[in-house]
C-alpha cells in the first residue's frame, strides 16, 4: 500500500500498537501490580497518551511529528521503546495490531466462554481486559477507515506462531502457552465479530495466507 500511495505523492507512514508498548521499567512496575499481565500485548500495557497524541498530529497534519518505536529484542526478549522516529510529513498513517478497534462486550459472555477461558481465575482475568478496554475508546475514536485481516479461524495463529518459531525460539508448549494467553485476554471468538460489523473493509485470509472474500461496508 505504501509503494502504490507513493505515487500518487502521498507520504504514508505505519504506526503499530506494540509501537506504543509502556517502557520496559513501566510494564515491570504493572507486573508488580498485577501478575497476570506476564507478557506485553493484552489492554493495559500500551501509553495510550501517546497513541492518540501522535494520531492526533497527523490528523493536524503537525510536522515535524515524532513516531514511536518500540524494540522488542531488548531485554532479553521484553522489550523497550527505543528512540522515535522523526517524520516531516504523514498523509497517511497505517495504524495496525491486534486488537485495533476492539470494543468492551458485554460482560455476561464470560460466564460461558469458550476455551481456552476455563477456570474462575481465566473468566476473571478476561473481564478485567474487557473493562480495560474501555481506556483504548478514545484512541480508537482518532481511526478514520477500519480494516481488518481476518483468519478464516482464528486458530491459525497458533499454526502460523508454530510455523514462525520451528527456526529457534519457543518450544512447541511454549508457543501454545503463549498464543492461549492471548485469547484468553480477548477471546477472537467474542470479539471479532462485533469489531467486523463496524469494519470498512475485510480482508479474509485462509490458512494458507491466500486472500479468500473480500467485502466492504
Amino acid at each position: 500500500m505504501s509503494i502504490i500511495l507513493a505515487y500518487f505523492d502521498l507520504k504514508v507512514n505505519n504506526l503499530s500498537l506494540d509501537d506504543i508498548y509502556k517502557t520496559y521499567n513501566e510494564r515491570i512496575k504493572l507486573r508488580q501490580k498485577d501478575k497476570r499481565l506476564r507478557w506485553r500485548g493484552p489492554p493495559g500495557t500500551h501509553d495510550i497518551e501517546l497513541g492518540i497524541k501522535v494520531l492526533e498530529q497527523v490528523c493536524q497534519q503537525e510536522s515535524p511529528i515524532l513516531i514511536p518505536r518500540f524494540d522488542k529484542s531488548l531485554h532479553r526478549g521484553q522489550g523497550d521503546r527505543i528512540a522515535p522516529e522523526q517524520v516531516e510529513r504523514v498523509d497517511i498513517l497505517f495504524f495496525e495490531g491486534w486488537f485495533v478497534g476492539m470494543n468492551p462486550i458485554e460482560e455476561t459472555v464470560f460466564d460461558h466462554a469458550p476455551d481456552p477461558i476455563n477456570s474462575e481465575e481465566d473468566r476473571q482475568f478476561a473481564r478485567d481486559n474487557n473493562q480495560r478496554l474501555r481506556e483504548y475508546l478514545p484512541l480508537w475514536s482518532k481511526i478514520d477507515r477500519l480494516l481488518i485481516l481476518y483468519p478464516l479461524d482464528y486458530r491459525y495463529s497458533l499454526q502460523w506462531r508454530q510455523a514462525a518459531e520451528a527456526k529457534g525460539g519457543m518450544n512447541a508448549s511454549e508457543i501454545e502457552e503463549f498464543v492461549k494467553y492471548f485469547w484468553k485476554s480477548l477471546h477472537p471468538q467474542l470479539f471479532l465479530p462485533p469489531l467486523l460489523k463496524q469494519a470498512h473493509l475485510v480482508v479474509e485470509i485462509n490458512r494458507d495466507h491466500s486472500l479468500g472474500k473480500i467485502s466492504n461496508q
